[in-house]
């Protein structure tokens, strides 16, 4: 069963959500965290004080690519464990549109879809770590770790005030997207303009913490897996 809390986890938009931030804090739940922590990638989202990160270590786990978000110099766009339960919701409904009675659990991951889940993986590891010196407003294309796949990166101003606007601050937030691309675009890259036929826009809900093997990224609890067909 997968082990989603009941209580909505408010997570930051860290050092992104904030340029007056320090580069070396993010915030988490109001206030300021060292954005290096003293353990690898895994270990960081093992030790997630909330669980946050449980039911997607376990398939990483059980699909035996835990060297991959550990792997040297890359930036992972971690998902959170309700994007792999978005995940399993959709697939019920696909498996009830045959037959009623049909679910489809973690188990059933485990079971039927441990490939796909390690190839998909890599759509969330871009092979260098991206500090916000490196982002950009309208964003840059990447390659993922997946063969063929690119995404787009930006760093794009908000004036949502559920995002940390305040116009009473003469500082913008700022907030890390992720796109990950079905098809590959020409320049100029726009980031907010990519139509959603050719691209998924996620955003980002903590950002710019480094552990000792790369950069990590969280993605927000409304995202659902990319997963490939």
């Amino acid at each position: 069963m997968l082990r989603i809390k009941n209580t909505i986890i408010i997570m930051v938009l860290a050092a992104v959500t904030f340029v007056s931030c320090k580069r070396d804090e993010y915030f988490i739940g109001g206030s300021t965290h060292s954005a290096k922590v003293d353990m690898t990638t895994y270990d960081y989202l093992k030790s997630h004080p909330q669980g946050l990160f449980d039911t997607l270590l376990l398939l990483v786990d059980k699909a035996g690519v835990k060297e991959k978000i550990n792997k040297p110099g890359i930036t992972f766009f971690a998902p959170t464990d309700y994007a792999v339960n978005s995940y399993l919701s959709k697939r019920v409904k696909e498996e009830q549109n045959i037959d009623p009675f049909r679910q489809w659990t973690i188990d059933s991951m485990i079971k039927y879809e441990l490939p796909k889940f390690a190839d998909s993986i890599d759509t969330y590891i871009i092979a260098e770590e991206l500090g916000y010196d490196k982002l950009t407003k309208n964003g840059k294309k990447y390659n993922t770790m997946h063969p063929g796949t690119q995404s787009v990166v930006s760093y794009e101003e908000t004036r949502d005030p559920s995002l940390g606007y305040n116009p009473n601050v003469s500082t913008i937030p700022r907030i890390v997207y992720y796109t990950l691309l079905f098809e590959d675009i020409p320049p100029p890259i726009v980031a907010p303009e990519i139509p959603s036929e050719q691209g998924k826009r996620e955003r980002v809900q903590t950002s710019g913490i480094q552990s000792n093997t790369g950069t990590i990224m969280v993605l927000n609890n409304a995202h659902s897996l990319f997963f490939r067909k």
